[in-house]
């Protein structure tokens, strides 16, 4: 259960329980650090390539509402992540409180700037919602990633 935990909060540190493992190790790639970085750069990636593919072919404002809704979607995962971090850094079994509110508000503010930039009317309100969708976009890059992996890995043991 601890392993999860760590998991799922994407610590940035080696912990007790674990030995490190070095970089010839097979597995490293399966490091929640590397795992990560991989996501971050992945989301970063695909708003990138959104907005390069959307500039000549789209309107100016889909072109803007893709890139803010991407800036948001990876802000939104940083201070998710953060958030995280620091409720498992606590170490107790309750959830600390307030934080079922710092979980609300944080997408109340990312709805309320998309939703400020949808009104200036420079931004397209469909686009913002699709560059959004950047995460989990990388996250499924990652799968695929690591499937690959994980099966190459398990034929070259046979």
């Amino acid at each position: 259960m601890n392993r999860l935990l760590e998991s799922a909060a994407l610590t940035g540190t080696q912990s007790e329980n674990r030995e490190p493992q070095g970089p010839d190790d097979e597995s490293a790639y399966l490091q929640p650090e590397a795992i990560q970085r991989r996501v971050w750069r992945n989301g970063m990636t695909v708003v990138g390539l959104a907005v390069l593919i959307a500039a000549p072919i789209a309107d100016f404002r889909v072109t803007l509402g893709l890139g803010l809704g991407g800036a948001l979607a990876l802000f939104n995962y940083r201070w998710l992540q953060s958030a995280v971090r620091d409720v498992l850094a606590i170490g107790s079994v309750k959830t600390p409180p307030g934080t079922y509110l710092k979980f609300i508000v944080r997408w109340l503010v990312v709805a309320a700037i998309a939703l400020a930039a949808n009104r200036t009317g420079y931004f397209d309100a469909t686009a913002i919602i699709c560059g959004l969708f950047a995460p989990a976009i990388a996250i499924m890059v990652e799968a695929g990633y690591t499937t690959i992996k994980a099966l190459a890995r398990h034929d070259g043991q046979r």
